[in-house]
């Protein structure tokens, strides 16, 4: 009895650390994270890919790189729920999530460019550069273009349509 309560355990433990992850193919990994406070910082590691960031929830997070550069430079992140910000990929670092309470973020890891032309920039674009145009919107982008529609309340993330609901929704357009 005791070996079967340990091998669940064994299995159970991974699962606790796991992120949800609500979409993922050869353009993207979107990761749904809740950071909670922690005393210390966590350990050292280094993002692959370009990250749009999507804060939900309010937060305080402290970034620390191990060698910081132009792009890569030491931050107290103060974020307000439904501030979008561009992660650039490289940079050995620790982040520690300060806030007392938890902050819910959607991490969308963008893998390579779909090669599509995204049209004109909206006058209200949160973010735009040669892999992506984020915006605020509760209609469908035009047909044949790829995206991820997120919705700031309850967090529902999709791959190429829109959550239930009339919106608005945070829109991130792939290049």
């Amino acid at each position: 009895m005791l070996r079967f309560r340990y091998s669940l355990l064994l299995v159970a433990l991974p699962l606790l650390a796991q992120r949800a992850v609500p979409v993922e193919n050869e353009f993207v990994r979107v990761v749904s994270v809740v950071d909670k406070h922690v005393d210390k910082p966590g350990s050292v590691h280094e993002h692959q890919q370009n990250r749009v960031m999507i804060y939900l929830d309010p937060g305080e997070i402290n970034i620390r790189y191990a060698k910081p550069d132009a792009n890569h430079k030491d931050e107290d992140q103060h974020w307000k729920a439904g501030e979008v910000a561009w992660s650039a990929a490289g940079g050995m670092h620790t982040s520690q999530h300060v806030s007392a309470s938890p902050t819910r973020i959607i991490e969308i890891e963008l893998r390579k460019n779909t090669g599509k032309n995204a049209g004109p920039a909206p006058k209200d674009a949160i973010l735009e550069n040669a892999q992506v145009r984020v915006y605020r919107g509760s209609t469908t982008p035009a047909a044949g273009l790829d995206f991820i529609a997120v919705d700031p309340k309850s967090a529902e993330t999709l791959w190429n349509r829109l959550p239930a609901g009339s919106g608005p929704f945070i829109i991130t357009l792939l290049k």
